[in-house]
């Protein structure tokens, strides 16, 4: 089976996102919408979201006890934004940069500089069926934004895992990064961990989620 890969670099603490994924279509003559105003879909890759709930896993016990505490607040979110259930447990899922994960399981790990190239980023690797739809990824946490020395603060740290987690559920970085009415940018723009939001999705990530739900296939 040949897959197609596509990557993407973002500045200082977020990360490159990859998308791998099967060629085929099962939209039929609906075209769906994969872009607008400060935000955007991996697709062709990646164009919506089935109703199949998602468990969010981790590839190791190391990974599991630093990002849980984390990433219940993410899966709440999402399963708020994109109607289907988002569950965070206890399995641990060995990932493989490159590799696909998929049956809607996302596993995280935890981990110093996991790309060498890149020392300051974490990334994401977002799998997408031959239909199109978001089916599993893998995401790498940059463990040195920990360090004391880096002096990184908690809201930028959640920003961060924010940010990868929307990548693994089929968003890309966006075109273009406006400013809402209440003064924030996307979340999925490279310079957007200095916003120290409450609620970690922007009103651009919100769209995007809508979107995903959407564009979802009738048959």
């Amino acid at each position: 089976m040949r897959y197609r890969i596509a990557e993407g670099a973002l500045a200082l603490t977020l990360a490159a996102a990859a998308v791998i994924v099967a060629p085929g279509r099962a939209h039929g003559t609906t075209v769906p919408v994969t872009a607008g105003t400060g935000w955007k879909l991996n697709s062709p890759a990646i164009t919506h979201i089935d109703s199949r709930p998602w468990t969010i896993a981790f590839h190791d016990t190391a990974s599991r006890t630093k990002l849980t505490p984390y990433l219940r607040n993410t899966a709440a979110e999402l399963t708020s934004y994109l109607g289907v259930k988002v569950t965070v447990t206890t399995k641990l899922v060995p990932v493989t940069r490159g590799k696909c994960v998929t049956g809607h399981v996302i596993s995280y790990r935890y981990m110093s500089k996991p790309n060498p190239d890149r020392p300051n980023q974490s990334f994401t690797g977002s799998c997408g069926n031959t239909a199109h739809a978001a089916d599993g990824a893998y995401v790498y946490i940059n463990s040195d934004y920990w360090l004391k020395t880096r002096n990184f603060s908690e809201p930028v740290r959640m920003n961060v895992i924010w940010h990868e987690t929307a990548h693994a559920v089929g968003l890309s970085h966006p075109a273009t990064c406006p400013t809402s009415k209440t003064g924030l940018r996307p979340l999925m723009c490279a310079d957007t961990y200095h916003d120290l939001r409450t609620r970690r999705y922007s009103p651009y990530e919100a769209t995007a989620f809508r979107h995903l739900v959407t564009n979802r296939p009738s048959t």
